[in-house]
């Protein structure tokens, strides 16, 4: 009973000093570390040098476990988006045949009217070499400028639609300011309800809406198209459409500056309005009149009348009674 009792007073007293011994030797390190900083950096470095190689090669199987738990939730989200494009895919299918039979049915109602069609504007193709997103600007830079006849203010729009206009322009380069920009203001037109208002950019990807002329009802999803108000931009261009409830509305823009790579300048230009000094459609032609001068007018005048056609009128005098007058007065 007496060993048993000195063999656990002995392992007591072993793990005793073991834990001495850990905090001294800690102590010293932590000294050693503050006055001998550089000592356990080149000891760090070894280490991680020759520990480097096995990491590497733990690493590919780590990596690959990781990886394939990671993809199993991403199967059930694949699953579920491949659902939802399938279905937004049959939608755009029925979309697309009403437009293409609406398409048609106007091309017929323009064909009887005799309609103008609208004039297309004239474009210029270029690509985006630099983009600029800074907290109070956001911009882009084309590889087109004066040289290719680019001029400020000309709208700049991909295939989903309008992303901005010119703001400064170069011999090769010009700037395009963002429809997002803090200072962009643009016209535009809320379809169907047909309400104006003015696009302003705070620096979002959805600029806010403010309400300007009419009084229609808007509703999310509704289309925003730009306008041809005071010359700025060519109208009908797409925006984007409405979102937001209440007073405040903004548009989700349909073109994305961050996915576009080449663009296109349009050279949009207001029709001129016809002169005062051209003729009016219909109106009768005043060229013979304004070819006669006055030595015509006094020949006409001078002219001897002929005797062989006097005038009745003149031969008669006020108390003569007209011939025909005679003549009934004798028959009676």
């Amino acid at each position: 009973m007496a060993g048993l009792g000195w063999r656990l007073t002995r392992g007591r007293g072993g793990r005793h000093i073991s834990l001495i011994a850990c905090a001294v030797a800690a102590l010293v390190i932590a000294f050693v570390g503050k006055a001998e900083p550089s000592m356990f950096d080149r000891v760090r470095a070894a280490l991680s040098d020759g520990t480097g190689p096995v990491l590497s090669e733990m690493r590919v199987p780590l990596f690959a476990v990781e990886r394939w738990i990671g993809n199993i939730g991403g199967v059930f989200t694949v699953y579920r988006e491949n659902m939802q494009l399938r279905q937004e895919n049959a939608e755009l299918h029925k979309w697309q045949d009403v437009a293409l039979s609406l398409e048609d049915r106007m091309r017929r109602y323009e064909s009887l009217l005799n309609a103008v069609p609208d004039p297309k504007p004239p474009f210029i193709t270029a690509r985006v070499i630099g983009e600029s997103s800074r907290p109070f600007i956001k911009t882009m830079i084309l590889n087109a400028g004066t040289a290719q006849q680019v001029k400020k203010g000309q709208a700049v729009v991909d295939k989903r639609g309008l992303l901005g206009r010119i703001y400064v322009t170069g011999t090769d380069t010009s700037w395009v300011i963002l429809l997002s920009d803090l200072s962009s203001r643009v016209p535009v037109v809320i379809e169907p309800s047909h309400r104006r208002a003015i696009l302003i950019g705070d620096n979002t990807p959805a600029p806010q809406l403010e309400l300007d002329v009419g009084d229609g009802p808007i509703r999310p999803g509704d289309r925003v198209l730009s306008t041809g108000d005071g010359g700025l931009l060519p109208p009908d261009l797409p925006i984007g459409v409405v979102m937001g409830q209440g007073s405040e509305f903004r548009a989700a823009l349909s073109a994305a500056p961050g996915t576009s790579d080449v663009v296109q300048i349009v050279d949009y230009r207001v029709p001129e309005p016809p002169s005062a000094a051209d003729p009016a459609p219909g109106a009768p032609s005043q060229s013979r009149a304004s070819n006669v001068t006055p030595a015509d007018v006094t020949a006409v005048a001078a002219r001897p009348v002929s005797a062989a056609s006097p005038n009745p009128l003149a031969s008669r005098s006020p108390a003569q009674p007209a011939s025909g007058i005679q003549d009934e007065e004798l028959d009676r």
